[in-house]
């Protein structure tokens, strides 16, 4: 048994499917080259030391005192203590360190969760599988927001492009790798409360937000074909297709509308979206600039997922 590790885990951006997938529809997100890494050193007693830039937190095992500034990682040990009982005999140092930017809608959250799981594989033969560390993470998730689809966490697990469908919490890989462009808009809305804002405007059963949701899906559809095809063009299409339904839907906002269309403007880029739930964050588009983006951020698909060292 080993008694120092590393766990690390990738960011990730939505790229189709946003807000359907929370009403069972599909959806595909990317991992990107962003990373949580966590270094684990097992101890003699049942202490637990959680270390990150901005926080140290003193706990054990049997009281796992809460930290809201921690709330996915005391969430993840918590259900872990319940799964695996017998494996939380000894303490643990969990040094946390992250390089991607939490404000920037790069799947900070999601990242932290699979490198929690992912680590906490090798004291628990339960964990062993990617569908059973899915299955903690999405549940750790839920407890702290009361809601997710699992996409982006489905997505740090496993890594590439993956299409993923919530009903069947299933992964399908489409790809390693896509040109991707991301511009982050300056500000940004948090989830819940954008979620919130659309079930105001859009009750679940009105006509017209059921034939959004068969619109986004068909969308879907065929930016997976287009993927696996490689047809950039097309998958150009679905993205700036996919941003007009996310604007209808009461998401986007004239900055985000006004990145979108300068994106697309631009040579070797082929379409333009908002990435993730919308009223900020990042807004992405498809291909290689042929001349640099100076508000762009360094983002590249990763075809790697969480694993440990």
């Amino acid at each position: 048994m080993k008694t120092r590790w590393t766990s690390r885990a990738p960011g990730s951006l939505m790229l189709f499917g946003e807000h359907a997938v929370l009403h069972g529809q599909p959806a595909i997100a990317c991992a990107i080259d962003h990373w949580l890494t966590i270094e684990w050193q097992e101890g003699d007693d049942a202490q637990l030391h959680i270390v990150t830039d901005f926080i140290e937190h003193h706990t054990d095992w049997q009281t796992l005192t809460p930290e809201p500034q921690l709330s996915f990682v005391m969430t993840v040990l918590r259900l872990f203590r319940q799964q695996a009982p017998q494996a939380c005999k000894r303490g643990l140092t969990i040094t946390i360190r992250s390089d991607i930017n939490t404000t920037q809608g790069l799947g900070s959250s999601s990242a932290v969760v699979a490198a929690m799981v992912t680590g906490l594989s090798v004291l628990s033969d339960s964990l062993l599988t990617v569908e059973a560390r899915f299955q903690l993470g999405l549940a750790s998730i839920r407890a702290v927001q009361g809601t997710g689809s699992g996409t982006d966490l489905a997505v740090a697990l496993s890594g590439g492009i993956l299409r993923f469908d919530p009903k069947m919490l299933s992964m399908q890989r489409l790809a390693d790798q896509l040109p991707i462009v991301s511009v982050y808009c300056g500000y940004k809305t948090p989830t819940p409360q954008v979620i919130r804002q659309v079930e105001a405007l859009w009750p679940k059963h009105h006509p017209l937000f059921e034939q959004w949701l068969m619109w986004i899906s068909h969308i879907t559809h065929a930016a997976c074909e287009a993927i696996r095809h490689k047809n950039l063009t097309e998958l150009g299409r679905c993205m700036n297709m996919a941003h007009g339904l996310m604007h209808g839907l009461g998401v986007s906002d004239s900055k985000l509308d006004a990145i979108a269309h300068r994106l697309r403007a631009c040579e070797g880029l082929y379409g333009a979206k908002i990435s993730g739930s919308g009223l900020g964050d990042c807004v992405i588009a498809l291909g290689s600039p042929t001349k640099p983006l100076t508000d762009a951020l360094p983002v590249h698909t990763s075809a790697l997922g969480a694993h440990c060292f």
